[in-house]
């Protein structure tokens, strides 16, 4: 087994548990469909119940990046689309934005998983990475060793998803360039605007058709890339954070 492959004996240990403590509380005697039944949970359920839940949003934003790579093999209902003001590249951008969150929300949920399983108490607002590096419980953690190496291989990614969220900030040189020219074409149908020969010349539809092409290639390589590096990076935080959370659970019994 690669390291970048999930070790499948961990995971089956993992889900025995979380599947024997939700068990337990169904057979409680206090159990009701109708209300909330945390409290039943043994430690232990408590415990697997809130591990749980971040694994599963982990999941969920691996699968959710996949699916960017799917929308963006090709432009559907292409003429509802620009009926609506909506273009390839605007198609594109928007799809490359859902990209760079959910790479940064993996981020977050990888601090938060850290801080569940070695039961850290920190508030999701305070889960953050100066607070899991004072722990002394994790800080020499090979967890943490997992974070901060994602970090720098999506540092780029991150600042780009910063930029665009607290500033509306989307920076592409390539598809400005496309886009400007695409505009110019646009407007000059929709008005009955004649264009130059020059222009025309400069700068031919078929040309930009290609580049167009070219640049949604591109970003979808560039998208499935960093799809590959994050499930590596998945599979080694889990192989080596999961331990922790066994022994952990086995304490509780």
């Amino acid at each position: 087994m690669e390291i970048t492959e999930l070790n499948d004996k961990l995971v089956k240990d993992f889900f025995e548990i979380v599947h024997r403590t939700m068990e337990e509380i169904h057979i409680h005697p206090e159990y009701s469909l109708s209300k909330n039944n945390h409290h039943l949970f043994s430690p232990e359920g408590k415990y697997a119940n809130a591990v749980f839940g971040i694994y599963a949003k982990i999941n969920e934003i691996k699968e959710d990046l996949s699916k960017v790579e799917v929308f963006l093999r090709r432009f559907p209902l292409k003429k509802f689309y620009e009926e609506n003001e909506i273009s390839h590249l605007d198609y594109i951008k928007y799809h490359t934005e859902v990209f760079y969150h959910k790479c940064n929300t993996l981020l977050d949920l990888f601090k938060l998983f850290t801080n569940e399983v070695y039961e850290l108490g920190y508030s999701e607002r305070k889960c953050t990475w100066g607070n899991l590096m004072k722990s002394e419980a994790v800080k020499d953690s090979l967890s943490l060793k997992v974070i901060e190496y994602y970090h720098k291989s999506f540092e780029h990614i991150i600042k780009a998803r910063n930029l665009n969220t607290h500033r509306g900030i989307f920076k592409d040189s390539e598809k400005d360039d496309i886009e400007a020219p695409m505009m110019i074409y646009k407007n000059s149908e929709k008005f009955n605007m004649e264009l130059g020969d020059d222009f025309r010349r400069m700068m031919p539809k078929f040309l930009l058709e290609y580049k167009l092409k070219k640049y949604k290639n591109e970003r979808l390589l560039y998208i499935k890339s960093g799809n590959n590096s994050a499930e590596q990076y998945i599979n080694i935080f889990i192989n080596v954070t999961i331990p922790e959370f066994l022994n952990r659970a086995k304490a509780k019994q």
